[in-house]
């Protein structure tokens, strides 16, 4: 996966920034699989094969319609879903995860939890993806 991420000071208080940067992404025919966000920052998560090669494109749009203080793109993402319905009943799913990711040394780039609380993402290193699912399986399930 690739991250694009954005900084602007009390960006949540502009009326259709997130549409902006929404339009950009649909005129190059990209969409996105995860959308995070702050008060001040907002992070675009998308597959990797439908941005390759427009990449600067995109970056140059956002920085020309959005008027944005700090602009990133990360690459080399997984994605690491824990999903299950009885997690919004249960204290300490949360808990579990960071602490078997953080045991492992496996840095996390961006958590992300939906409002439904059957699901949490969270962003690491391509790197780290097969480790990190065995260490929070063994965390949860041992």
């Amino acid at each position: 996966f690739t991250s694009i991420n954005i900084k602007k000071y009390l960006m949540n208080r502009q009326v259709g920034f997130t549409v902006k940067i929404l339009n950009i992404l649909a005129e190059n025919n990209i969409s996105f699989d995860h959308m995070p966000s702050g008060i001040d920052n907002i992070s675009i998560i998308m597959r990797t094969a439908q941005i390759r090669g427009k990449e600067q494109k995109i970056l140059e749009a956002i920085r020309q319609q959005c008027d944005i203080d700090e602009l990133n793109i990360e690459q080399d993402l997984a994605i690491l879903m824990v999903v299950g319905e009885g997690m919004s009943a249960t204290v300490g799913t949360a808990n579990k995860i960071t602490t078997a990711l953080a045991d492992a040394n496996i840095n996390l780039r961006m958590i992300n939890q939906g409002s439904s609380e059957i699901s949490m993402m969270f962003g690491i290193s391509n790197d780290d993806a097969e480790n990190a699912v065995k260490v929070c399986y063994d965390k949860c399930y041992d």
